[in-house]
């Protein structure tokens, strides 16, 4: 029945090819007329032939007769005159009506084709038909065969079975000599091996173990596990945990590995052993086999391991205390040597003692370089450097890098470039302050040995298929090259090519590891390509986040001033800032109202019903956290006043502990006109959810639009006054700082003196200065001393540049560690 079903299944499917042409063909027919065609009925016949002739065309049952070239000839015309009907089926109406007759008079054509197609189909599968016949016959035969040789091979399987019985037979002695084996071993090996019944008295033990707990199987055998091996003070626990075992069959130790357990001896010796633990079902019951071992040696030898390992650790870490301590003890009489060569530079000299002193400078300003990368060094080691996501346009960024390294360049008679290869990125999110230091470093490399020659940066988007990395960037040079066996060895710390090269460059080897920690810190990778007088390729693979271009970029956010005046207390300690803040208020309309502490915060908002309290945080006796709570304790409607920090503190977890402790809201510091403004809305909305903050990791820029604010705000005489004061303020911090800091002032005095000229230094301008005033803050919170002199160390160079824009008529600026 199931062969029959699959020639009737082939005939229906015949025939239905030739019903659904004709069907077709009277569709066509029926609706020759334009305009009374219906064109739904003559796309569904259509499909429906479509599909009926895709069964003769793909289907497994017609592929003998597809074998048949005519069969095949004239599927092929139909299937041809399908394909083509199919751009008027699936087409506009308007034009399928139009070629209605012509499909009709093709379709007709066509009608000995499908006819041709029945009558081959038929014949064939009749003669299929004989075949199976044929072959069912001579598989019935094949049977008769079959069924003698499986009763021949009966009889065999009956002759092999008394050979295999013999052979059990044969294995079971062997088996009894392989246990007498296993107890041979079992008795010679160093593990001691403990066979206890299910109640925990012991069965069977071998010799490791009468060695190891000082029992003999005599002795142990019927006696309690418990009372022979485990401590006393952990008996009533072991026979707990029998009881468990026999009560509902389960143990938390058989079956899950080696636990660490302590053991005594028959002298009441404790000792540690490993132990692990198995059932077994013998012919006796069911017993539990103990393998124990003890490891008083191993944990002796752990112990000695992890001292050595912590001195190890203790080592390392006093290294890069020593080298960061004694790089900034350097880096101090350096830094008065370099800014007295500097006023020496600005007296009457003659042309000898100048090139003395430009010689000594230089030379000096080489020595200060060096001692920067050994600190960038200790800084790595003492696992202080971390990564800072910001948002920047890479095109501009890199451009930025050749236009700083051009004048370098050009001293070498060197071009500099850079170039996307293919697809490019615009916005990308990634740190760019350890980028830019990489690309100088790199860049600065390719100049130093490239003289009348070509640099390029080249920048190519990747497939990811090197970790998360996306984006290749390559510094290729036409310089001297390095020789493949220095390649090998170039990115380690202190390593140059030779000593020709050491002369020629002058450098200490440092640069290419710091970048090597740079690229890793980043999750990236590094390496060099290069061939000895014809150049260096220098490759990073870096993951970057590509990003929609900040909403800040195209302009100044524009928000409006509130609605109504309010009348608004300003809490705040330094001069400038509460100055600046009153201006912004008091141009918007609002009334204003300064304290410069806490107390005086406190007794004002007791007295006077105000709409909004900007609170500093770090005020002299009682700060502004602590004004707040005092604030919230007074009586209604006083404690109800809505309170927005004003600090230029402004990571998360700092936010937050200002709004556990009664604050409404956060500005940062400076201030800028659309938060203020905004967060004043949102008073007036009493929608207070707010939490500004200046943008993520601000790029160092010495001086930035901030300064164009104040300016603004202030004119010129009042803007000159408070410049020189936060000038003076500057060398003051500076100078103090140039006095061993940590004796002299102590962490928590730096970090308070650098928070207090922080927001002074943000709201002219002064970027680069501030964000190095906020490391040392931090660093000095946490209590970190080393990492509190690396940056210490570097803070003279951003002040002098600083000075040098705010105030060029300045000719030095005071000299700090």
């Amino acid at each position: 029945m199931l062969r029959s079903a699959d020639t009737d299944s082939v005939q229906w499917t015949l025939s239905q090819v030739e019903i659904e042409y004709l069907d077709f063909l009277l569709t066509l027919e029926r609706n020759s007329d334009p305009q009374r065609a219906d064109l739904s009925v003559v796309r569904k016949d259509f499909d429906i032939l479509y599909s009926r002739l895709g069964i003769l065309s793909n289907g497994k049952l017609f592929a003998s007769v597809r074998e048949i070239d005519s069969f095949l000839n004239s599927v092929d015309k139909l299937q041809l005159f399908l394909d083509q009907t199919i751009a008027f089926i699936d087409g506009p109406d308007d034009t399928l009506r139009l070629a209605i007759p012509s499909l009709l008079q093709q379709t007709a054509t066509l009608r000995p084709e499908v006819r041709s197609l029945f009558i081959l189909g038929l014949a064939r599968f009749a003669r299929d038909s004989d075949m199976q016949r044929s072959q069912v016959f001579s598989t019935l035969t094949q049977l008769a065969i079959v069924s003698l040789t499986i009763l021949v091979g009966l009889g065999v399987l009956f002759i092999y079975s008394l050979m295999a019985n013999a052979q059990i037979q044969a294995r079971g002695r062997a088996l009894t000599r392989a246990n007498a084996r296993m107890r041979t071993i079992l008795s010679t090996t160093q593990e001691a091996v403990i066979v206890a019944d299910t109640m925990g008295n012991v069965v069977d033990l071998n010799t490791a173990a009468e060695s190891t707990f000082g029992y003999s199987l005599a002795e142990a055998k019927g006696q309690s596990i418990g009372d022979l091996i485990v401590p006393a003070e952990q008996q009533q626990a072991h026979r707990m945990g029998f009881e468990r075992m026999v009560r509902t069959g389960k143990s938390q130790l058989i079956g899950t590995g080696r636990v660490r357990l302590d053991a005594r001896n028959a002298d009441g010796k404790r000792f540690p052993v490993d132990l692990a633990m198995q059932s077994a079902q013998t012919e006796d019951g069911d017993v539990i086999i103990g393998f124990l071992r003890d490891i008083s040696q191993q944990l002796n030898t752990e112990a000695e391991l992890r001292k050595a390992r912590d001195q190890a650790l203790a080592g390392e870490k006093a290294k890069a205390n020593f080298l960061a301590v004694m790089s900034h003890e350097i880096r101090t009489p350096l830094n008065g040597l370099l800014g007295n060569l500097t006023l020496i530079s600005k007296t009457q000299l003659d042309a000898d003692q100048t090139t003395f002193t430009r010689n000594m400078e230089v030379s000096g300003r080489q020595l200060m370089h060096h001692v920067n990368s050994i600190l960038d060094i200790a800084k790595f080691e003492s696992g202080k450097t971390s990564v800072t996501q910001s948002v920047f346009h890479l095109g501009r960024f890199l451009q930025e890098i050749i236009d700083s390294q051009s004048g370098h360049a050009g001293h070498n008679q060197t071009t500099i470039e850079w170039e996307w290869l293919g697809s490019s990125m615009a916005w990308v999110k990634a740190d760019q302050t350890i980028l830019e230091q990489i690309l100088l470093n790199l860049v600065g490399n390719a100049i130093k040995f490239t003289h009348a020659g070509r640099i390029s940066i080249e920048v190519e988007q990747l497939t990811p298929h090197d970790g998360d990395c996306n984006v290749e960037l390559r510094i290729i040079d036409s310089g001297i090259g390095i020789s493949e066996a220095d390649q090998a060895r170039i990115f380690e710390d202190f390593e140059t090519c030779d000593s020709t090269y050491t002369r020629d460059s002058s450098g200490t080897g440092l640069g290419l590891g710091i970048a090597r920690r740079m690229v890793q810190l980043l999750g990236g990778k590094i390496g060099v390509e290069s061939t000895p007088g014809e150049g260096s390729v220098f490759w990073l693979r870096l993951p970057f986040l590509s990003v929609a271009e900040p909403a800040s970029v195209g302009g100044e956010e524009k928000v409006k001033a509130s609605d109504r005046s309010l009348s608004i207390l300003i809490a705040e300690d330094i001069e400038t800032n509460a100055f600046v803040a009153r201006r912004l208020l008091e141009r918007d309309g609002h009334t204003v109202t300064i304290v410069t502490d806490g107390l005086s915060a406190v007794a004002r908002a007791k007295l006077e019903l105000f709409d909004v309290i900007l609170m500093d945080i770090s005020m002299p006796g009682m700060d502004g956290l602590q004004a707040t709570q005092e604030i919230r304790n007074a009586p209604s409607p006083f404690c109800d006043i809505p309170i927005l920090a004003f600090s230029a503190n402004v990571l998360p977890e700092q936010t937050d502990h200002f709004r556990a402790s009664g604050m409404n809201g956060f500005i940062g510091k400076p201030l800028q006109l659309p938060e203020l403004r905004r967060a004043l809305q949102a008073v007036l909305k009493k929608s207070l959810s707010i939490n500004s903050a200046p943008p993520e990791n601000p790029q160092p820029n010495s001086v930035d639009e901030n300064a164009t604010m104040a300016q603004d705000l202030l004119d010129q005489s009042e803007y000159d006054t408070f410049l020189g004061r936060f000038l003076a303020e500057g060398d003051a911090l500076l100078a103090e700082l140039a006095q061993e800091p940590l004796e002299t002032l102590g962490l928590e005095t730096i970090a308070s003196k650098c928070h207090q000229i922080r927001s002074t230094a943000s709201l002219f301008g002064a970027t680069d200065f501030a964000i190095s005033l906020g490391h040392i803050e931090t660093a000095a919170k946490q209590e970190d001393a080393v990492v509190s002199l690396i940056e210490i160390a570097k803070l003279s160079d951003v002040w002098a540049a600083t000075c040098k824009t705010l105030d060029p008529n300045r000719t030095s600026a005071p000299v700090a560690e």
